[in-house]
């Protein structure tokens, strides 16, 4: 493991613990089971943040920047939007928005992998030759239990750690100059990742770190009960109430034109907010200026690809089939099973992640 950034002692001698070893200045030094825990903490971390990345950036390469939507099994977006949100929590004053899969365990990350076919596919070029990547994805979350357990590695545990680090080092190696094989692509990919190699691998070698931050302070989008149904917050002090339609339009232009992208998407954020709460207060007959005029103008077709913001046309097209099934008779019940069975609360948590995305 020399050209490992982080070195477990190797020696079985080094490892016991309590022993004494002399160190290069012939100094006497104790290595104790709390020093080979922080070792292999290091390890597992660098592991972890590298695994990842080439999940998340296989997910783009096969489902988009909305991999979220489609691309996740049943409940695990939902888990990583509550988690994302526990741990955020704890500190409100950072300003990077934090990406959904920096709070997947590995096993979450394994079934990320299940869930999608081309995605395996993709990430062919990382598998260990002795197994799969989802089975060793899964070996490495029990030592990672371990260690978030604080129970103390042995050294079978220490062994195992440097094989699965030493191992995804090589795999990675070989996959900069392996090229995978071809998989559909749903959205087009631009032009300077065409070129690069299809193998999914992180910039620069498996020792390279990355710091994860949590979210900023954003306008609170999440559902919360009524009546065992999710209902959007409204941000009362900035609702479109408080606008006419054409004047949030106006409003929207003036952005558009000043190519202010962050504005104009605050300005939908609104309208976007009052028709969550509209869907559920049953007035489905408001309607939606705003997001009319972005798609009639052409800058909804523009920037969607780039702002992954296709959850916005997801949104409108349930409600519109919402107001229509009213208009012909739908009764509160129907309407209600007709939002579930459309994921309307998912929908809502996705776009929360877009804008959130868009630094709003």
């Amino acid at each position: 493991m020399a050209n490992s950034k982080f070195e477990i002692r190797n020696s079985k001698s080094f490892r016991s613990v309590g022993c004494t070893i002399e160190d290069q200045d012939e100094r006497d030094c104790r290595v104790t089971t709390r020093d080979l825990n922080i070792d292999a903490y290091q390890i597992m971390a660098e592991i972890q943040v590298n695994l990842r990345r080439i999940v998340h950036r296989g997910l783009e390469k096969v489902a988009g920047k909305t991999w979220y939507l489609d691309a996740c099994p049943p409940g695990l977006f939902e888990r990583l939007v509550e988690r994302k949100e526990n741990e955020a929590a704890i500190d409100r004053f950072n300003v990077e928005y934090q990406e959904l899969i920096s709070f997947a365990s590995l096993e979450e990350l394994a079934e990320i992998i299940e869930f999608n076919k081309d995605l395996a596919k993709l990430l062919t070029a990382i598998a260990p030759t002795s197994t799969s990547t989802v089975d060793r994805l899964r070996e490495i979350e029990v030592l990672r239990l371990k260690l978030a357990a604080a129970v103390s590695f042995d050294d079978s545990d220490i062994d195992n750690l440097l094989v699965y680090h030493q191992e995804f080092r090589d795999v990675l190696a070989r996959g900069m100059n392996k090229s995978s094989e071809a998989t559909p692509t749903p959205v087009p990919a631009p032009a300077e990742e065409k070129a690069a190699a299809t193998a999914v691998v992180p910039d620069g070698d498996f020792g390279t770190q990355v710091t994860e931050t949590d979210e900023p302070p954003v306008e609170d989008m999440a559902p919360e009960p009524e009546n065992g149904t999710a209902v959007a917050e409204v941000d009362t002090s900035a609702s479109s109430d408080q606008m006419s339609g054409a004047e949030e339009v106006l409003a929207a232009e003036r952005a558009i034109a000043s190519e202010d992208n962050v504005e104009v998407l605050r300005i939908l954020h609104r309208e976007v907010m009052s028709i969550a709460e509209a869907v559920y207060q049953r007035d489905l007959e408001r309607t939606h200026p705003v997001w009319e005029m972005l798609t009639a103008d052409g800058w909804y077709d523009l920037k969607k690809a780039d702002m992954a913001l296709s959850p916005l046309e997801l949104f409108f097209a349930v409600a519109e089939e919402a107001r229509n099934r009213q208009r012909s008779g739908a009764d509160l019940d129907e309407l209600k099973a007709y939002l579930e069975e459309a994921k309307f609360t998912k929908l809502l948590l996705s776009l929360r992640e877009m804008f959130m995305q868009n630094e709003l």
